[in-house]
């Protein structure tokens, strides 16, 4: 399973993810975070990206290092 990772859309590269989740696809991840947020997969896709997250061994804890 791939770790992916939802963000708010921005015109901000270097934006951190708001949640995580481990899924088998990308679109299980979107479909899973669009019931959290109580949305339909159009609205949750105007407001939101999930992209992969490939190095999961660093957190929001350790920063940049």
């Amino acid at each position: 399973m791939a770790n992916y990772g939802m963000y708010m859309k921005s015109s901000n590269e270097n934006s951190q993810h708001i949640n995580t989740i481990q899924m088998p696809t990308i679109e299980q991840a979107e479909a899973y975070f669009a019931g959290r947020k109580q949305m339909t997969l159009e609205q949750f896709r105007s407001l939101f990206l999930v992209r992969e997250i490939k190095d999961s061994t660093k957190g929001l804890m350790y920063g940049n290092r």
